[in-house]
């Protein structure tokens, strides 16, 4: 019995020996194929049919994709491109001659235009996604051309898309004259008895800078004025100021201009015996202004000198009036 018992449960240990040895052979076999199903190797293929892609040839297989990707960019933006519809606009009103024309884009102020219907305002012409932003009934709005019935605007130094069919351009009593991007505004060109832009967001922001510039210098320099509605101006003709023009007929309503002093000087020309007035004839066009009216331009400008009366009209543009010394007139071939 002893010996029986000896040998059962020798075989007993045998057959779990076996059992566990083919386990084992069975958890090889599984992870072998799932390595070679990640490397992806073929063992039927020999040895020298495998090649080794050269450095040069993957700079090429990268570029190829970089094209392809680039030309899948190209058809998926023109497929996405969005065209605008007289959709939502069936009410405005607006005869031939004011129909805004697919003129292009531009970086430059073309013209102004009027809003005939309110609108949002898009960041950008190829979709449909709406800003905060919008525009009014009846505003007017700096206007860069249009494309696909999308026309670029500026609003705030920032320049935004609109459906043109809700834009008219500007009947012959409420014209804006614009020259190569810079209103023109004198007694034979008015601006529109509503037009109300109030102080421009670009020219602000140069004053900002430069005053920063100036008082960095120890010097002092103070707004007597800047914006004004065109109906201020009868007042101050009423107190002989001597910046005043006739109504509708100033720079300061186109949000551009600033009259400068310091004490004791306001709208005196003693401010041109100031540090601050030579400091800004020297240096004011490098933030794009311009004296407007200066002693030796009188007869062009038609105004007599106004030492404290700058214009803001963009960094290119001053400073070739400057070196040049040019009258805004003279500057924009205006007769």
């Amino acid at each position: 019995m002893a010996n029986k018992s000896i040998r059962d449960l020798r075989r007993k240990k045998l057959r779990e020996k076996k059992i566990k040895r083919r386990k084992n052979l069975i958890k090889v076999g599984i992870c072998a194929l799932l390595i070679t199903g990640a490397l992806n190797i073929d063992f039927k293929r020999k040895t020298d049919d495998f090649q080794i892609r050269k450095p040069v040839e993957n700079r090429y297989a990268q570029a190829n994709k970089k094209a392809e990707a680039k030309e899948e960019n190209k058809e998926i933006k023109a497929i996405k491109t969005q065209v605008a519809t007289p959709i939502g606009f069936e009410s405005v009103v607006i005869t031939d001659g004011e129909k805004i024309d697919n003129d292009g884009y531009s970086d430059t102020m073309k013209s102004y235009v009027k809003s005939l219907k309110s609108q949002y305002c898009y960041q950008e012409p190829s979709d449909f996604t709406k800003t905060d932003v919008s525009i009014n009934k009846n505003q007017y709005v700096e206007y860069y051309g249009t494309e696909n019935s999308f026309s670029k605007i500026k609003i705030n130094d920032d320049f935004y898309y609109v459906n043109k069919y809700g834009l008219g351009k500007l009947k012959d009593d409420e014209n804006i004259y614009v020259v190569n991007g810079v209103i023109f505004v004198n007694e034979k060109n008015p601006l529109p008895k509503d037009f109300n832009p109030g102080l421009d967001p670009t020219s602000k922001k140069a004053f900002d800078t430069m005053l920063i510039d100036i008082q960095r210098q120890g010097l002092n320099l103070k707004i007597a004025s800047d914006f004004r509605l065109g109906q201020s101006e009868e007042k101050l003709l009423d107190q002989k100021n001597p910046d005043a023009d006739l109504p509708y007929t100033s720079e300061h309503q186109t949000g551009t201009c600033f009259d400068f002093y310091t004490d004791s000087t306001k709208y005196s020309n003693k401010f041109k015996e100031t540090d601050e007035y030579k400091w800004l004839k020297e240096n004011a066009y490098k933030y794009g202004f311009i004296q407007r009216y200066t002693k030796d331009k009188e007869k062009i400008t038609g105004k007599k000198e106004r030492c404290w009366h700058f214009r803001y009209v963009g960094v290119e543009n001053a400073k070739s009036m400057f070196e040049n010394n040019l009258s805004l007139e003279e500057y924009l071939k205006i007769k």
